[in-house]
């Protein structure tokens, strides 16, 4: 009879080890997946506390966007806000580039890389590009193995989802959203659909005609614009941010890569842009040559392109089917982002319907030839401002950052504004009206550990710092790199001393204690 049992239960082990129909298990106690800077912190912390650590990243690059031309960081750190390993982060960052501002501290893409790459090796983290998930294997509510599209399988005690997709946490079924919120699902004012209102520059309304043959409405609309007019104010939509790429440019000419002509090239993809120019010098307003450019200087004479208001590198009404589709799909439209951008800088210094001063401004620079060496000096990663998001055992809101809602279970604090990037573009009269809602500020709050968890019936080894339960308006704040890696630690952390995994299980004090420990802020002093 033990004879016949012992047979039984190594024949279910090895249908177990082969029904998913991958190698044998990579095993670690913590298994991260994605290499952001949410994703390292975490990976950091974790091996900092003598965890094996494994951090997978589905790119051939570690670094998110902090390593794709996000240098000129959204979130400059403000004291007694940012500590523990994005303090140690910036730190670095002000020795190596010799800053003194305590606010501004900027660096280049490669160096966020490349630090990141030996902080990671001085924690003994095991890294494993090119490592995208399939699916998960569950025992009830315990991810047991995530299968990768490379054929290979990782199995961990405890899972940490701090990609900006929230993929794995799709994969392992637990309650997500993507889209945003009504008004009165949280009460919150700046919830769900927004007013329209056309652009407006100081004081005057500037008017761009949306139709392909101006004010011809059966010819269509012009690219980058949508038919849905003014939706009912305050509902729930699948509306996300609009994507971009933060090209790192440079005047540099030793260091540059001139602008060209991308391939398919289409001037029609920029005629609103070209009308909207137009609107401007009829209304007397000037156009600034850095219009294009912007203002983003970093080091080494570098600057961070980021999207301005009107008519930039962002493009709207993609980031539901990115989010919810399939690879082909996403890299499809990242093909078209990265398009649009090299084809607006095109644009911006060659076409005469754009002013003199501003194509000759645009014209003096180019991608620097020193960064992204692998990619002809553009950024390799999409600015994927928001997607999934988990709802967990917690939902933060605007109403927590902006009442500086206290928890006991606090991990760590957050401080961006609420910023919205575009949501909708559309037609109201017969010209371009816009979605507006203001940045909203709310200053330093406090975000609770149980905002990174899954509902308890759910999954309970499962952790997500990057793609939190918050609802849509409290994520425009949220969505930084310094706040993902506050959570990122935090959640390496309670990785760390889950005991038997289970995230539920974590001792707040001890967790905290371990927090403050490893200098992480938990609560704002001034």
């Amino acid at each position: 009879m033990r004879i016949k049992t012992l047979c039984l239960s190594l024949l279910t082990g090895f249908l177990l080890s082969t029904s998913t129909g991958y190698a044998a298990c990579d095993r670690a106690d913590v298994v991260v997946y994605g290499g952001t800077p949410g994703g390292i912190a975490a990976a950091i912390q974790a091996g900092r506390l003598k965890k094996k650590v494994i951090l997978l990243e589905p790119t051939q690059h570690v670094g998110g966007l902090m390593s794709n031309g996000l240098t000129k960081t959204d979130a400059s750190p403000r004291e007694n806000v940012y500590g523990g390993i994005t303090d140690e982060f910036l730190d670095r960052a002000k020795q190596r580039y010799n800053i003194s501002d305590p606010v501004r501290i900027y660096f280049e893409s490669k160096w966020a890389e490349s630090t990141f790459d030996r902080l990671l090796l001085a924690a003994n983290v095991k890294v494993e590009t090119e490592q995208r998930v399939l699916k998960t294997v569950r025992a009830n509510k315990v991810i047991k193995e995530i299968g990768m599209t490379s054929g290979r399988s990782f199995c961990g005690s405890v899972f940490i989802d701090a990609s900006y997709e929230g993929d794995l946490m799709l994969k392992a079924a637990v309650e997500t959203i993507v889209g945003r919120e009504s008004r009165d699902k949280y009460g919150e004012s700046a919830a769900g659909v927004q007013k329209l209102a056309r652009p407006l520059v100081g004081d005057k309304q500037i008017l761009v005609d949306p139709y392909i043959v101006p004010g011809k409405r059966d010819s269509g609309l012009l690219p980058g614009i949508i038919g849905v007019g003014q939706k009912k104010l305050g509902s729930a939509d699948t509306s996300l941010m609009a994507f971009n790429y933060r090209l790192c440019v440079t005047p540099n000419a030793n260091n540059r890569i001139p602008f060209t002509q991308p391939e398919g090239y289409e001037p029609l993809r920029y005629e609103a842009t070209a009308r909207f120019l137009a609107a401007l010098q009829k209304a007397a307003i000037p156009v600034n040559p850095a219009h294009f450019i912007g203002g983003g200087d970093t080091v080494e004479g570098k600057m961070d392109v980021n999207s301005t208001r009107y008519f930039s590198t962002n493009v709207w009404h993609i980031g539901y089917e990115y989010t919810t589709g399939t690879e082909a799909k996403r890299k499809q439209i990242s093909a078209m982002v990265r398009n649009h951008i090299q084809g607006l800088m095109w644009f911006a210094q060659s076409d005469p319907r754009v002013p003199k001063a501003v194509r000759d401004y645009t014209a003096r620079f180019g991608y620097c030839a020193d960064e992204f060496t692998d990619n002809g000096g553009f950024p390799r990663q999409m600015y994927v401002r928001q997607a999934r998001r988990l709802v967990g055992q917690f939902v933060l809101t605007q109403k927590n950052l902006v009442n500086k809602t206290t928890f006991n279970d606090t991990i760590g604090l957050g401080y961006y504004p609420m910023d919205e990037h575009g949501m909708v573009r559309t037609v109201v009269s017969g010209y371009i009206a816009d979605e507006t809602r203001e940045s909203i500020g709310v200053g330093p709050y406090e975000i609770p550990y149980r905002a990174m968890l899954p509902k308890k019936t759910q999954v309970t080894n499962l952790i997500v710092p990057v793609a939190i339960s918050a609802s849509h308006a409290a994520f425009t704040s949220v969505r930084v790199e310094p706040t993902f890696m506050v959570l990122g630690q935090a959640a390496g952390a309670a990785a760390a001393l889950a005991p038997g995994g289970n995230v539920n299980n974590v001792n707040i004090s001890t967790l905290r204690n371990t927090l403050k420990q490893h200098k992480q802020i938990l609560k704002f002093s001034k």
